[in-house]
């Protein structure tokens, strides 16, 4: 499980990453040191906060808390970051959604994994 867990979170971020990069490249528009410094931090926010909640995903009562308490808290932090950006109000939905989307399909393929053992 170990193994394949490390296995689904990397594939995870590597679309994440690879999706994100492809918003920057055709939403971004002109080049602006302030919108690099915001794609960036919230991606790195996005990648460590999706590392360190699901490296203590588990079966066992600890591990189900600490992942429901570290999830609420960095989604809630993902959200609020994009949701604040206002010179950009079509692409946040995208930032926001793509984020949802590739943590939602993370948690259901280890589900799905630790059912299976």
């Amino acid at each position: 499980m170990k193994q394949q867990k490390i296995y689904s979170i990397i594939i995870g971020l590597v679309a994440y990453i690879i999706i994100s990069h492809i918003f920057h490249v055709f939403f971004r528009g002109k080049t602006d040191i302030a919108l690099s410094l915001l794609y960036i931090y919230n991606d790195m926010l996005y990648i460590v906060g999706y590392i360190f909640t699901f490296m203590v995903y588990g079966s066992n009562k600890f591990n189900r808390i600490l992942f429901g308490t570290l999830s609420i808290a960095f989604l809630l932090f993902f959200v609020y970051n994009w949701w604040g950006v206002s010179s950009m109000p079509y692409e946040r939905f995208l930032y926001i959604g793509l984020g949802l989307l590739v943590y939602i399909c993370e948690y259901l393929y280890l589900k799905a994994i630790q059912n299976d053992l």
